[in-house]
């Protein structure tokens, strides 16, 4: 192995000391970043095609600690090699590496002398001596790494994982492991340990690798009571290298919605909610707003929202959570987009089939309008990625939500009976909170009395939406008119 690979080796396991020792923090994080960088760099000078694999394999292994330490995936694509600054074979040595080479040498070699005096500086504040890092054999093989990992419970019988999560309901009954590895052979000897608060709760002892490509482990078995709650590490072992660390939890509640309030306005997430039994709406109201606090939810936990009048299932829509717990907000749709008739109505909200909370309110009677009297309204939204010169848009959104870079969606309407003056706005909302609001003045001049009209919400220059999923709401003086949903897919690295 050249030199160049060796001092690489030599950072990889300074690194791999501190992981192990729970010094992960963002200096730590910026040196892996860094390191990464100067591994993709390496590759304009590496010719040799075993040495080209070790360096994806390193940048792989700490891809991965990143990614499950910030949500991130850095890049990890080796730079091709650049013949002109190819190093010089054995049989023309003597003669000096090119200056990159030399410079990866000495940026790889400062930055392990760097970390290596913060250690000790750590090390002498505490009085504590570290853990002598594993010592590289004379003879490197490419680093074994985790290819893939797994976290999951309720496996199939094709041995598959069920639910794979970073997050359990209290009782799950159990916890399963998926783990492929790569760089290993047959006679690798590999293990591996699970541990709580830094308590090693469960583990495997050595045993060879084997010829097989991945295995499905049950790591965590909780009985009748199921797996306890608690934050957990999974970590593997190839050799003396942890290679692969997967972290979960167990929580301590079990899936809850309290405090429901119903509303015909949204509310930011943030603002009190308390419980009604009685609550009564002007008439005219399409939009109804189900605003709730839950805790305990897992993935994959189905919560159902459900509005009845007089009794009879009116609306439903069902969500598959993804969050611990906090404040949920969910809006429903008159049917047909016209107002919601006069009558008693309950609001009922669901988990896994099971009835959690039931809120009563009530829609006044509607006035009847004369021939000559249009009431202002707006008509239906469509989300859209851009508008035509005649109104109609262009790319309205999928079923599967915009693309992870979108930078703009437009709300296109209709309207009628809108007067000069009238009050009106546009509020758009991510996740129940209040992300832009628009109100103003109805221009008639501008704008008409009715026809197609719209809005846009887009990011900060050179930047895109986040993921997630997204509202828009019109009103005409306070009074929600219509709501449209929709979602932008959140950006997931290629494998």
């Amino acid at each position: 192995m050249s030199k160049l690979l060796d001092a690489f080796q030599q950072q990889h396991h300074e690194k791999l000391g501190q992981l192990q020792r729970g010094e992960v923090d963002e200096t730590f994080l910026d040196q892996v970043h860094a390191m990464i960088a100067n591994l993709r760099q390496a590759g304009t000078v590496v010719a040799s095609a075993e040495e080209r694999a070790h360096l994806r394999a390193l940048m792989r292994f700490w891809g991965n600690v990143v990614y499950d330490h910030s949500g991130l995936y850095p890049d990890t694509t080796l730079q091709p090699l650049d013949p002109e600054r190819t190093p010089p074979t054995e049989e023309t040595a003597r003669r000096p590496l090119p200056p990159l080479a030399w410079m990866l040498v000495g940026g790889a070699a400062a930055v392990v002398v760097a970390a290596g005096l913060v250690l000790i500086g750590r090390l002498s504040l505490s009085g504590e001596a570290a853990p002598p890092a594993p010592t590289p054999s004379a003879t490197s093989v490419p680093v074994p790494f985790v290819r893939s990992a797994a976290v999951g419970a309720q496996g199939g019988e094709d041995g598959e994982l069920g639910v794979n999560a970073e997050t359990f309901c209290l009782g799950v009954p159990e916890i399963l492991a998926e783990v492929a590895l790569e760089h290993v052979e047959p006679e690798t000897m590999w293990r591996w340990e699970v541990r709580r608060e830094g308590e090693v709760v469960a583990d495997q002892a050595a045993e060879p690798w084997g010829q097989d490509q991945r295995r499905v482990i049950r790591v965590l078995t909780g009985g009748s009571e199921g797996v306890g709650p608690g934050r957990y590490e999974w970590l593997i072992y190839a050799g003396d290298w942890l290679v692969g660390m997967r972290s979960f939890q167990v929580l301590d509640a079990a899936p809850r919605v309290f405090d429901l309030e119903v509303a015909d306005v949204p509310r930011p997430s943030e603002q009190a909610l308390s419980s009604s039994d009685e609550n009564t709406f002007e008439p005219g109201a399409r939009v109804i707003y189900l605003s709730y606090r839950y805790e305990g939810f897992c993935p994959g936990v189905d919560i159902s929202h459900t509005l009845y009048r007089e009794g009879e299932p009116l609306l439903e829509s069902v969500d598959t959570w993804d969050g611990c717990r906090g404040e949920a907000q969910v809006s429903l749709q008159a049917p047909g987009g016209l107002p919601f008739d006069p009558g008693g109505y309950e609001a009922v909200v669901a988990v896994t089939g099971e009835e959690h909370v039931r809120v009563r309110f009530s829609v006044g009677e509607e006035e009847t309008e004369t021939a000559e009297d249009v009431s202002p309204a707006f008509g239906s939204i469509t989300v859209a990625m851009g508008v035509q010169p005649d109104d109609a848009p262009i790319l309205a959104m999928p079923e599967e939500g915009f693309d992870w870079n979108t930078k703009v969606v437009y709300a296109i309407f209709d309207h009628r009976g809108m007067t000069e003056q009238l009050t009106w706005s546009a509020i758009w909302m991510r996740g129940g909170r209040e992300v832009s609001r628009e109100e103003g003045f109805w221009d008639v001049e501008a704008n008409g009395t009715e026809g197609v009209h719209w809005r846009a919400y887009h990011a900060e220059p050179r930047q895109v939406l986040p993921g997630g999923n997204y509202s828009v709401t019109l009103y005409i003086d306070n009074i929600a008119q219509r709501t449209a949903d929709f979602n932008i897919r959140y950006y997931v690295p290629a494998e």
